[in-house]
């Protein structure tokens, strides 16, 4: 049992938020004091009538500060409790932005020294803001870095634990031990060796990747084990295993079976998903529950960041994941789901009967949203403009005719209506804001420019109400700009 678990079943546990540099949501701070809202109604039921209340009396508090946030959603809150409660954040260092990772703590520092009773349990690999920002507070319990420390013992037994039961009946325990001393005290080394020696569609012995794991040179280098990995794969199928790698590492959240798939076959890439995941195993997984594809750990990332650098001499079996390519991949298939006659944008997506009432009125909003927007229209609206960002200019001069549907009277204004209904408005000004200056937009630079002041000028009434696209901001755009003349 976890320590968290142990917590909720206390009582005690108010709220966890897991950092992950696999999602564009899980990376960044922007959903964090709404998901800690919505668990503490959760976790402690009591706690419910006093957020729904500063909720009431601030509606745009998601857009305050962050600082602000805290306290409103959070702080005082937990004001009317008078028990511990413990909020647990995971994988601190894979928010990917050193600013919100400092605001972030000083928020919570700031917390802590306002609610009497609040604990806040943070893990992380060893980061220089945590270091800054917790080390001369008085408030911290503990600041320890342990990872990877060989001198805590109970980092070797654990690791050695978990060798010798996932490795019983495949090595001797000599060669088990042998093992967990190459390790040396790094959990990823071991779980990711032990996974390879245990894989059912490895087409070599044991015996050969048991040999390879020890003859390497420096004990604990990940490096080394996701080189033997991708190694092993073959070489007659490894530009097709780059190509769907590279999709993985470029989308901004993670793709189910299908998505990628879809993806595929849409770039005329021909391999299969499942395929994939079942012949790396050891580094990828599938979420039974959504299907997604999961990087099993961010060292993971990072090594495949690496290798996005072209190589000099180029090799059969190195690894090269052209990210330039696999960015207008998605960026075109984005464009092609958001003109889809099935499942693409449309007038009302959301069939809402009434225009008197808000989004957040809407009671069965979030069911709504789930059936009626497809999650493949959710990501292409959320991430096509960061995806064309992110390529060269010959994919973007190749998506201008793709492009022009979207930015024109009335796909553009369907587009708003997702972003209104899903809390994407902010992300997409964020998006148009990066795409404007970009080379190969020039002919529909223009649009671009007049759709990002629209949803700036009007940004407050286009989130609080969908239909309010059409009926408020439309009407007072002015009169000469294109989205009022198109429409």
């Amino acid at each position: 049992m976890s320590v968290a678990q142990v917590w909720r079943t206390e009582g005690a546990l108010g709220a966890q938020f897991f950092f992950s540099l696999a999602s564009s949501e899980g990376s960044t701070t922007e959903k964090f004091c709404s998901t800690l809202a919505r668990e503490l109604v959760q976790y402690m039921p009591e706690l419910g009538p006093h957020i729904a209340d500063a909720v009431k009396r601030n509606p745009a508090i998601i857009r305050s500060s962050f600082h602000d946030q805290i306290r409103t959603l959070v702080t005082a809150p937990l004001q009317h409790r008078q028990k511990r409660t413990i909020l647990v954040i995971d994988a601190f260092d894979e928010c990917k932005s050193g600013t919100q990772r400092r605001e972030l703590l000083d928020s919570l520092a700031m917390a802590v020294r306002e609610t009497r009773n609040l604990k806040i349990f943070i893990t992380s690999r060893p980061d220089p803001v945590i270091e800054s920002v917790l080390q001369p507070l008085s408030i911290k319990a503990q600041l320890k870095d342990r990872l990877h420390d060989v001198s805590h013992h109970d980092n070797i037994d654990d690791i050695a634990s978990y060798v010798h039961q996932s490795l019983h009946d495949i090595l001797p325990q000599d060669k088990r031990q042998q093992l967990v001393d190459k390790a040396n005290g790094l959990f990823i080394w071991a779980s990711t060796a032990c996974r390879m020696l245990t894989s059912e569609t490895s087409l070599s012995p044991p015996e050969d990747i048991y040999d390879r794991l020890i003859s390497m040179d420096q004990p604990g280098a990940i490096d080394s084990v996701y080189n033997l990995v991708f190694e092993r794969i073959d070489p007659e199928y490894y530009g097709v295993m780059c190509a769907m790698l590279a999709l993985l590492l470029a989308a901004f959240e993670p793709l189910t079976i299908d998505d990628l798939d879809d993806l595929l076959k849409h770039s005329r890439v021909p391999g299969r998903a499942k395929a994939l995941v079942q012949n790396l195993g050891s580094v990828l997984s599938v979420d039974r529950g959504t299907d997604q594809i999961q990087f099993r750990h961010p060292t993971l990332v990072e090594y495949l960041r690496r290798c996005t650098t072209a190589p000099v001499i180029a090799k059969h079996n190195k690894l090269y994941l052209n990210a330039v390519e696999a960015h207008g991949q998605a960026a075109s298939w984005c464009l092609k789901r958001l003109k889809s006659p099935n499942g693409g944008l449309k007038f009302n997506i959301c069939e809402i009967e009434s225009s008197f009432f808000l989004n957040r009125q809407i009671p069965d909003l979030d069911a709504r949203v789930t059936r009626l927007i497809p999650r493949r229209l959710r990501y292409a609206s959320s991430h096509w403009l960061f995806h064309l960002a992110e390529t060269d200019d010959k994919w973007r001069r190749a998506l201008v005719r793709e492009l022009e549907p979207i930015t024109t009277y009335p796909y553009d204004l369907y587009w708003m209506e997702v972003l209104s209904l899903t809390g994407g408005v902010p992300r997409a000004i964020l998006g148009l804001r990066s795409i404007v200056g970009r080379t190969g937009l020039e002919k529909p630079r223009s649009n671009l420019k007049e759709i990002r002041r629209f949803l700036m000028r009007f940004s407050v009434p286009i989130q609080e109400s969908a239909p309010h696209i059409y009926i408020s901001a439309l009407p007072f755009a002015p009169k000469r700009s294109l989205v009022h003349i198109e429409a």
